[in-house]
């Protein structure tokens, strides 16, 4: 592990500054998520059945707009991010709209709360930044109860292979190494963010958890993204695919569930 701690900070000290960036953006719209407290899609939702009074853990939390919506749904939510900024605005957020969420500062891959969770869940854009799933699994298997439930809402891997940069579908140990003016909200175009990213392919993602303990039981693709990125047009309402791919049926998302044995 010591060999990727470069790298973490790297990307430690690149989320701190999406994190100031994605606060003040359109693409989160702090103002209208504080009037209805709902940042979750229904790809989620739908994964997501019966979690009132449940322990709940959110591993890569951001800045907590999806921790807080989960709280609202009734769970007893402990949210974990690496980003202390990103900790710093969601207990501020929280404490502003009254809801009660544990939110900690931690490296996910050496978490030890010494407590298990009901559920665990994980969302969007989260697994790229992680260069060891090994570890991964560990987190997910020490934190969960007999019994308890993994939830995994990701960008499909597939989709990365179309991007220009030409990235790789299997893992690889050095990570691809980039920098970029903004993120991928809107905002923060003239500041310089340096990033360290690793993919990792299907197989990787189910073997961690298998590996560790975790039993699959469902996996579902989306032919669309729930959110608007760059190169995308909406191709129905809430439903946006690749500009250049439009007449193509392609996964962007994928569901999945795991039980601990």
């Amino acid at each position: 592990m010591n060999n990727f701690n470069k790298y973490i900070k790297i990307n430690k000290a690149s989320w701190n500054e999406r994190t100031k960036i994605h606060v003040k953006s359109s693409f989160y719209n702090n103002k209208d998520f504080k009037k209805h407290i709902n940042s979750l899609n229904s790809i989620e939702l739908n994964q997501l059945n019966n979690i009132q009074n449940k322990k709940l853990l959110h591993l890569q939390c951001h800045f907590g707009q999806d921790s807080i919506s989960l709280a609202k749904l009734g769970a007893k939510v402990t949210a974990v991010d690496f980003s202390n900024i990103a900790i710093k605005n969601a207990k501020k957020l929280a404490n502003e709209l009254n809801i009660n969420v544990t939110f900690i500062e931690k490296n996910i891959l050496s978490l030890n709360l010494n407590e298990e969770f009901d559920v665990i869940f994980s969302s969007y854009g989260v697994l790229g930044w992680l260069p060891d799933l090994k570890k991964w699994g560990y987190t997910i298997s020490k934190h969960l109860k007999k019994g308890g439930q993994f939830i995994l809402t990701e960008f499909h891997p597939f989709i990365a292979l179309l991007d220009e940069k030409q990235y790789d579908y299997f893992y690889k140990q050095q990570p691809d190494l980039e920098k970029e003016y903004g993120s991928y909200t809107d905002g923060g175009k003239n500041i310089l963010i340096e990033d360290c990213w690793w993919n990792h392919s299907l197989t990787d993602i189910f073997v961690s958890l298998e590996s560790n303990g975790l039993k699959l039981q469902s996996f579902c693709e989306f032919d669309y993204s729930p959110y608007l990125l760059e190169g995308m047009i909406e191709r129905s309402p809430g439903k946006f695919v690749l500009k250049k791919r439009k007449k193509q049926k392609l996964p962007y998302v994928f569901t999945l569930q795991a039980t601990k044995k």
